[in-house]
Parts: C-alpha cells; sequence; structure tokens
C-alpha cells in the first residue's frame, strides 16, 4: 500500500476540493450533487475497504469528517488540504490495522 501512497493522497486531496466545490454551489442554489466525481470508492478500495454497503459506519465518517474539513479555504491555505488528506490517510490506516 505504501507505493500507492502518493496516489491515493491526491484522491482524497481532489476528493475534498470536490466536496468544497459541490458544497459551494449548492450553498449558493444550485443543484450540484450530481458533478461529485465519486473518487472515495476509489482511495477506500484501493486501501482494502468495501464499498457503501460493506463499510456504511467508515464510508458515513469519512463524509462528516470531509463536510467539515471543506469549510476550510484552501486556496488561502494550499498546505492545509495537504494536511488534511495525511490525517485521512492516517485514520485509514489505523482503521486498516483494526480489522487485521
Amino acid at each position: 500500500m505504501e507505493k500507492n501512497k502518493n496516489i491515493i493522497l491526491s484522491l482524497i486531496k481532489d476528493d475534498l476540493t470536490n466536496m468544497q466545490l459541490i458544497n459551494g454551489l449548492n450553498n449558493i442554489g444550485l443543484d450540484a450533487g450530481r458533478y461529485y466525481l465519486h473518487l472515495t470508492p476509489i482511495f477506500f478500495g484501493m486501501m482494502g475497504f468495501g464499498d457503501y454497503l460493506q463499510d456504511d459506519e467508515l464510508y458515513e465518517e469519512y463524509f462528516d469528517f470531509a463536510e467539515t474539513a471543506t469549510k476550510t479555504d484552501f486556496f488561502e491555505n494550499p498546505e492545509h488540504l495537504n494536511i488534511l488528506a495525511l490525517e485521512v490517510y492516517n485514520k485509514l490506516l489505523i482503521e486498516k490495522g483494526k480489522r487485521k
């Protein structure tokens, strides 16, 4: 999994950025939900987790975290996005370790 770490981190950052865009568009009255890129199942799968039905609680926990995280302006502080992505990655690694 370590060889995929940079790819997974990139996918997490893209997912958080996309979620921020979707939330912003929804906040101004546009229905942007259908433009969600569905990157979460990709990096969850790369880390060995199941789909929504198998890991519903883990997905919900991620989406709750992402909802809070995307309230930060990543353009004003781009390093914050890197920190958040690494935090998500590390939390998923911990969860993966618990399941072994």
